[in-house]
């Protein structure tokens, strides 16, 4: 499998009992990078994450942005850039809580 099929390769976590030391979850990552996504008109933008180790690609090889609502589900079976931040199931229950439940649109100066 390759580096791109890999990145692509992603479990969902909906249940925190799921939750185990020995595996990866890419929002515990120093990596992975909250961003603005401009969208609509003027100083309108949407957070998205992307992994700055290069990861996360599409098959043509651009890179992949997700939503930040989604961040907490990225899970990948296999990562040689990982670096974690701190106790995986703490962060990703304590994550889970402040999410959006849904893509939110924000004004502001960029």
């Amino acid at each position: 499998m390759s580096t791109a099929q890999a990145a692509d390769v992603f479990t969902t976590i909906d249940n925190p009992a799921d939750l185990t030391t020995d595996k990866i979850y890419c929002a515990n990552c120093v990596h992975c990078k909250l961003i603005r996504s401009k969208t609509g008109s003027g100083s309108q933008y949407c957070l998205r994450v992307r992994c700055d180790a290069g990861m996360w690609k599409k098959k043509l090889g651009e890179e992949k942005i997700y939503k930040y609502f989604t961040v907490a589900r990225r899970s990948p079976e296999s990562c040689s850039f990982y670096e974690p931040m701190g106790d995986p199931r703490e962060f990703i229950k304590e994550l889970k809580k402040t999410l959006p439940i849904k893509d939110e649109v924000y004004t502001g100066s960029n």
